[in-house]
């Protein structure tokens, strides 16, 4: 027991071996727990819960070390331990709790928003983290007797040059705030901006709007830019988009029967694609007399932007062999001279 005593109160020794302990511990036991408990879930379909081990997973050698060190602390004879081990427990403590409170305000952020929207985006990390974080520090300072309030009060000048310095930064980080706030847009949506880029937006973080376009480009914008030009969104209020495909007949035809003929050939395209609205029906409008027919536009629906060139396409395709079946002419674009005879 004397021995025993004596290791206890021999810190030097205790410390060290609690460290590697510690290290062995996250490595071989926490690690492949954590890793089995992420691949568990993710099999049974808790996409959720994967995310969140899989998080904890990264910081399983400070997990293990957390644990030892809290077990030596409370063996060890407080008289032997000195100040700087119980900062260090204390630090270790309210870091791991820090990290776990975020990556658990994440998981829930991340569950409720992909139920509501289907897309979580990372703006909403960052800003979860960096409130974790400074609330976690703030909670530090009090534990171990440190007074922030002066040093606050020494940063408040240091702050406003920072501020100015990162001027560009803080700005895009507002308007992501703002765009995000106001729901002008979402991961998921399709937009198009005034300047041309257009695609399926990504992510929003906290400086850039990430776009995909059709032609599987990633196109970086930054937030502000978004925020301040003309922007199209596509899904703003339903995801179904309508379109219109503008044809010209004879001026010999049959109007009525040209209306019956392209209304037959889209509804019968468009029962081909049953995820469109069922109340949606084709519109046929005839609008113009043009020089060399009568022009009209056909409305049709579709339920992805990018779906719309492939509709269009074969829209066309079966309006123009069915016309040949009914002797409905497409004319060429021709014109009419008329010249006048000279009495003389």
């Amino acid at each position: 027991m004397g021995t025993m005593k004596e290791l206890l109160t021999n810190h030097y020794l205790v410390v060290p071996i609690a460290l590697l302990l510690g290290i062995v511990v996250g490595r071989f036991v926490l690690r492949p727990l954590l890793g089995l408990i992420q691949r568990f879930s993710v099999r049974k379909r808790f996409q959720y819960f994967g995310v969140l081990f899989q998080s904890l997973g990264t910081i399983a050698l400070l997990l293990g070390i957390t644990v030892t060190v809290n077990m030596v602390d409370l063996l060890l004879d407080v008289h032997a331990v000195p100040g700087w081990f119980h900062k260090t427990v204390i630090s270790l403590n309210v870091f791991v709790l820090t990290y776990t409170v975020a990556e658990l305000l994440i998981f829930l952020y991340d569950r409720y928003t992909k139920a509501k929207q289907g897309r979580a985006t990372s703006l909403f990390h960052i800003l979860i983290r960096i409130l974790s974080y400074i609330t976690g520090f703030v909670v530090f300072t009090h534990l171990i007797g440190f007074q922030l309030a002066p040093v606050l009060t020494a940063l408040g000048v240091g702050g406003l040059a920072v501020a100015l310095a990162l001027q560009d930064t803080l700005g895009n980080l507002f308007a992501g705030l703002h765009i995000l706030a106001a729901k002008q847009l979402q991961p998921g949506d399709y937009l198009k901006l005034d300047s041309g880029e257009e695609g399926y937006v990504l992510d929003i973080n906290w400086r850039n709007t990430v776009i995909k376009t059709l032609l599987e480009n990633v196109v970086i914008i930054p937030n502000s830019k978004i925020s301040s030009t003309i922007t199209t969104n596509y899904f703003t209020l339903q995801k179904n988009l309508f379109f219109q495909v503008t044809v010209g007949v004879h001026y010999n035809s049959d109007l009525e029967h040209v209306e019956k003929v392209t209304l037959g050939v889209a509804q019968e395209l468009l029962s081909e694609y049953p995820s469109l609205p069922k109340k949606f029906e084709p519109m046929v409008r005839f609008y113009e007399f043009a020089d060399s027919s009568i022009n009209m536009k056909v409305w049709l629906a579709t339920d992805l932007y990018e779906n719309q060139f492939v509709m269009r396409h074969r829209f066309i395709q079966k309006l123009q062999k069915r016309f040949r079946e009914e002797g409905i002419v497409i004319p060429f674009p021709i014109r009419t001279i008329e010249i006048a005879s000279d009495s003389n």
